[in-house]
């Protein structure tokens, strides 16, 4: 085996191998354009294959056939180029292009016709550098026209990667190989004709576009991959963005569920339970103020008070379930508060409980209006700061800050901070749960923040709660603002 022949099995085998790459990686769909590449491929290794024979020595009976199949292979690459560079670059062919598509096809056909592209002749070229000989079968006047139709045809495919070079990655590099090509034809269309004394190196030439493209697509297809791993990341990611927030989405469906059965029990049963308890209050009270006239023991005295201090609470309960009640009501389009006058009539109630442990400070535009009810908002703010108070432990004194301002899409933020105890994260979870408490039996009915986001929810809004053990807690409150007269 001799040099030439080792150089034209070795671009054979190269280009089987891509192509065989290329047919696999084209059932991607972005990659589809790679079926015309295959094509390239498969006929770069025809031509090869057809360059042993004549640098091989397998016999004259072999070289005219086989040249034939060269003739016929150079033809097709030039068909599967301009499929394969019309398809890189999203051009549509028009009809002069189709029938000339078709022409090439015709031709390649037509040189595997014994008599049409070579006579029987060989001839006998030797090359002593490489100590080979080169039988070469004689072309007719129409053999020649296909080499030059084909060279024409190549010239083409190199115009069009010149001018698409910059929407390719690589594409400098095809179309320096495609240059290169044309060079390599020449040189063997020279030495055929016996006016260079140069080898063969065609078949090398055809395999030189052929690698940078296979370079090319090799990196597109590596990009492609970076790029379907970092859409999967993100697709992950937000599919568990989505679900984190259907998880919390039902989980206020639930809670809206359960206020809503609160709603409905409470309007069914406060009147049945407040008059009993009026009644109950009432003889209470009579007995306490009997019982100091008559002298009766301390003992009867604190058990009448304590029972009153009971049914207070009871009260107490029956006004936060009638509260709850108030979600069967939806809003209407006239409700408006000034936040700054029911903030500071929220603060002088929650200022009364404190007493001196806590200070307030209160940050509010005094234009600042949301679109609730003033009972409403009041009900919100006065659940908010009398657990922030509850929140600052007794053994020091606290601070609580009210601040207001303006939230994307019409909304107002307003934020109840404390600087007391924190929650922990089990805590700050169920915070909104119906009758879930930290305070102490009897100090709380756990109907508070669950009522207060409520009611915010059924307006358009949001409460959530940001805390941490040992850290300041913070109500982040966002209401929709108040259009104003004339806005």
């Amino acid at each position: 085996m001799n040099l030439a022949v080792l150089i034209s099995t070795a671009s054979a085998a190269a280009a089987v191998a891509l192509g065989v790459v290329a047919l696999v990686v084209s059932r991607a769909r972005t990659m589809r354009d790679l079926r015309w590449f295959s094509g390239v491929t498969f006929a770069s290794a025809g031509y090869a294959v057809g360059n042993v024979a004549t640098s091989g020595g397998l016999g004259a009976d072999l070289v005219t056939p086989l040249s034939r199949v060269q003739t016929a292979s150079a033809l097709l690459q030039v068909f599967f180029w301009l499929g394969f560079t019309d398809g890189l670059t999203g051009r549509r062919p028009g009809p002069l292009e189709r029938r000339l598509r078709a022409g090439v096809l015709a031709l390649a056909a037509l040189a595997l016709v014994p008599g049409v592209a070579f006579t029987d002749e060989v001839i006998h070229r030797p090359f002593a550098p490489w100590g080979i000989v080169y039988h070469d079968a004689v072309p007719t006047a129409a053999g020649v026209t296909f080499f030059f139709l084909g060279l024409a045809g190549a010239v083409l495919v190199l115009v069009r990667q010149w001018r698409a070079r910059r929407q390719v990655r690589f594409g400098n590099l095809v179309t320096g190989a495609f240059a290169i090509l044309l060079v390599l034809g020449t040189n063997d269309a020279l030495g055929a004709a016996g006016v260079l004394a140069t080898p063969y190196l065609l078949d090398l030439g055809f395999f030189m576009p052929v690698g940078a493209m296979a370079f090319a697509a090799a990196i597109r297809y590596a990009d492609d991959s970076e790029a379907l791993v970092a859409l999967r990341g993100r697709l992950e990611a937000l599919v568990q963005e989505r679900t984190r927030a259907l998880t919390e989405a039902l989980d206020a469906l639930h809670q809206a569920e359960k206020l809503a059965s609160l709603g409905q029990f409470a309007a069914g049963v406060a009147h049945e339970v407040n008059n009993p308890a009026s009644v109950v209050v009432s003889n209470l009270h009579y007995l306490a103020e009997t019982a100091a006239e008559d002298g009766a023991p301390l003992e009867a005295q604190a058990a009448i008070s304590e029972a009153l201090e009971a049914m207070q609470r009871i009260n107490g309960l029956v006004r936060k379930l009638v509260d709850a009640g108030r979600l069967a009501r939806s809003p209407a389009a006239g409700d408006r508060a000034a936040l700054l006058q029911v903030t500071q009539q929220a603060v002088d109630e929650a200022r009364l409980r404190t007493g001196d442990r806590a200070s307030f400070s209160v940050q509010v535009e005094p234009a600042a209006q949301v679109a609730v009810r003033p009972e409403v908002l009041l009900q919100i703010l006065s659940s908010l700061l009398l657990n922030a108070g509850d929140a600052i432990p007794p053994e020091r004194s606290g601070r609580i800050e009210v601040r207001a301002g303006s939230a994307e899409g019409g909304q107002l933020r307003i934020t109840v901070t404390d600087d007391g105890q924190g929650m922990t994260e089990e805590v700050r979870r169920r915070a909104f749960e119906p009758f879930f408490s930290t305070k102490g039996e009897g100090r709380g009915s756990g109907l508070g923040l669950p009522v207060a986001r409520a009611l915010v929810e059924s307006h358009g809004g949001d409460l959530v709660l940001e805390s941490a053990p040992g850290r300041a807690t913070q109500a982040v409150l966002t209401l929709p603002e108040a259009k104003r007269a004339g806005g």
